[in-house]
């Protein structure tokens, strides 16, 4: 440990509320780890949970640490609260968002001299990893799959009673459901073959999904994030957090309300100038899959305004539009309102199974201008299945539609489209990088003539992270070659291993086997597969409104309710004919997770 290490983090904890600090004689000690920078990490709200609910024990001290771009003469990886290498502690915990993150999972391995013996336990969860845990099984020792709330009441004491028996805990850890443990990981087990089955947390009474720090060194440190909803019955074919997030639950209205109450109570320091200007009580940013899906989604709104509380949201829909909801984000002073197209034409939303419709996305807009709304940003992606050049004037059209309504700043996000596992366009191919580079070309000049910024994401990173999604353990190996993170250096250490890109982007049998089939996320095979045939056709596909248990159509919800199956083993046979109700969200909500942002807000924030 360096001086400067132990002054930069005694820096950012004068600047936070909300801090626990434990001493770490005979306890359990947890080094919670987000591979990204602190000022990405402290506005995950997993984290947030996962740090609660760790440090609510007596016997646990849980803290946090981060990945920095830093040298390797740095010094070794510390936590953040007692600048501790995390060498020394028991279990290195890694809660994961983003495919992309994995290069940064190896970067602190290697900078913590982390070796085979006398290591931590390393653990491992997130939306990405969960979907498809093989590529990082060769590191972790465990990956907990799905909603960790599940898992957390019997997963501490198994720690902290087995940590000093390395063997029996791993044999332990296996038979726990939702965690997979691949050094205990057989083909068969009885003759069955064997796959883990997601959890979900049934019983959302038992959640509270809300912050616990606060740092002005983070672009939602001064919001105090509650989850209003978990899951999302729309079923757009794309978005991985419509189906592994799967039932939509939410939280009641009056529920809600009590903990913006205990939010707007706090007060929190504000900082101009480098040092402290007053005290102020926290935002309230409402997080889910879709806000405006909430079924009081109005009243809560109007409740909030009431409040005098300033909101931010995660994400919102214009099938219908919540007028409540944008009122009251405008009078919080929202400076831009978003709104996701995903698609230009009314065809291509179709196929996708995105809902609305240019007149939903049109009164949004009108909505928007009539409220003053400084700025309006349409989110779309390119390279969807079926695209063609049709659809990008599709895209360039309805922008010059919105544009002849909203008379002030206007921009589009232009993202490529990553094919992800556990959804209807699992098989599909991803568009060539030539392609999406032309369509991201074409959008930009048609409508810079029209003073309309387009930001268009790599279409060669979104390469590299669909290689990621839908990579197996051939690929660890290759993440730790890729020491300095450059287009170049990932290809040439593909070819060093005998791997293109291509092999991983391309299209794959329908039904055939997949790295991510070791997870079972109750979504049957034949689903997804009757929802690529609709995609195909041009139709939409089936949705799940919150409230929808015991629906048997994709086969999520069993008959005996997921009170039941989450006290399972976990391991079933994948020649089953009756259905699994659940996944676990783990240590983990975005990477191309493909619900977007009115102001913002992240949407992966399940532990």
């Amino acid at each position: 440990m360096t001086w400067k290490q132990t002054a930069a983090a005694r820096a950012i904890l004068d600047r936070e509320t909300g801090t626990i600090h434990k001493d770490h004689g005979g306890k359990l000690t947890v080094a919670l780890a987000y591979p990204n920078r602190y000022y990405t990490g402290m506005s995950s709200l997993a984290l947030q949970i996962l740090y609660r609910t760790f440090n609510a024990e007596p016997d646990v001290v849980c803290e946090r640490v981060f990945w920095e771009d830093g040298q390797p003469d740095s010094g070794p990886l510390v936590t953040l609260e007692s600048q501790t290498p995390v060498v020394e502690f028991d279990v290195w915990a890694f809660t994961i968002s983003f495919e992309m993150d994995y290069f940064h999972i190896v970067s602190m391995l290697r900078q913590a001299g982390i070796t085979e013996s006398d290591r931590p336990l390393l653990i491992a969860g997130g939306p990405g990893i969960s979907a498809n845990p093989e590529l990082l099984a060769s590191i972790f020792d465990a990956i907990v799959i799905g909603e960790a709330e599940e898992l957390l009441p019997r997963l501490i004491p198994l720690l902290r009673d087995g940590i000093h028996d390395r063997e029996a805990l791993l044999d332990a850890l296996d038979r726990l459901p939702g965690v997979y443990v691949p050094s205990r990981f057989t083909s068969t087990r009885d003759g069955a073959a064997r796959t883990i089955e997601r959890l979900w947390a049934a019983d959302m009474s038992r959640l509270e999904p809300v912050s616990c720090l606060y740092t002005p060194d983070t672009e939602f440190g001064q919001m105090y994030l509650i989850e209003i909803a978990r899951g999302c019955g729309r079923g757009c074919r794309f978005c991985l957090a419509g189906y592994v997030y799967r039932p939509p639950r939410e939280q009641p209205l009056d529920r809600i309300l009590d903990w913006a109450r205990a939010g707007l109570d706090r007060k929190l320091p504000l900082y101009a100038h480098g040092g402290p200007a007053g005290e102020r009580a926290p935002g309230i940013g409402l997080v889910s899959a879709a806000v405006s899906d909430h079924s009081q989604i109005d009243e809560l709104a109007t409740e909030l305004h009431a409040l005098g509380a300033r909101i931010s949201v995660s994400s919102m829909r214009t099938d219908p539009i919540s007028v409540p909801l944008v009122k009251a984000l405008a009078a919080s002073g929202a400076q831009t309102l978003t709104i996701a197209p995903e698609a230009g034409s009314e065809r291509l939303r179709r196929v996708i199974s995105k809902s609305q419709t240019e007149a939903d996305l049109l009164a949004a807009v009108e909505l928007a201008q009539a409220l003053k709304f400084p700025g309006l940003k349409l989110y779309f992606m390119v390279g969807h299945p079926t695209e063609t050049d049709d659809d990008i004037q599709g895209i360039v059209d309805l922008t010059l539609k919105a544009k002849a309504i909203f008379r002030r700043n206007i921009a589009i996000n232009a993202t490529p489209y990553v094919p992800k596992p556990h959804t209807p366009f699992q098989w599909e191919a991803m568009a060539p990088v030539k392609t999406l580079q032309a369509r991201q070309s074409a959008l930009k000049r048609s409508l810079a003539r029209h003073n309309i910024t387009v930001d268009a994401d790599s279409p060669q990173w979104a390469e590299v992270q669909a290689v990621l999604a839908r990579g197996d353990r051939r690929l660890a190996p290759v993440l730790f070659e890729t020491e300095k993170l450059t287009l170049r250096g990932f290809h040439d250490a593909l070819v060093r291993h005998g791997l293109t890109a291509a092999e991983f982007t391309a299209a794959r049998v329908p039904g055939s086997a997949q790295p991510w089939d070791i997870v079972e996320s109750g979504v049957r095979s034949n689903f997804y597969r009757y929802e690529q045939r609709l995609s195909h056709d041009e139709r939409l596909g089936h949705r799940c409104p919150p409230g929808a248990v015991h629906c048997a159509t994709c086969g999520v919800c069993h008959v005996q309710g997921p009170e039941v199956r989450s006290q399972e083993s976990g391991v079933r046979s994948q020649n089953t004919t009756t259905s699994s109700p659940v996944f676990l969200v783990s240590v983990s909500t975005n990477t191309n997770l493909p619900t977007y942002q009115s102001t913002n807000l992240p949407t992966d924030q399940h532990p």
